[in-house]
């Protein structure tokens, strides 16, 4: 589990010393192992490359970062 009682910069980069340990930390964080759809919330979702998902209903690709402020 990663700390999230992060008081600095430096603990912050230490913490997610890449993009990949973050991206894998919000999907825990978003979808804790299950993950959804956000175009059809009763789709099958299928893993695809590069942290993409496809959403089986609707044929659209998205990731973690979908419909949020990233």
């Amino acid at each position: 589990m990663i700390n999230t009682n992060i008081k600095s910069v430096f603990e912050l980069t230490q913490t997610f010393s890449s993009e990949q340990v973050c991206i894998e930390y919000l999907e825990q964080l978003k979808w804790s192992g299950i993950i959804t759809s956000p175009f059809d919330s009763n789709s099958k979702v299928y893993k695809c490359k590069n942290n993409q998902y496809r959403c089986k209903n609707t044929g659209k690709y998205f990731n973690v970062k979908t419909g949020t402020m990233f």
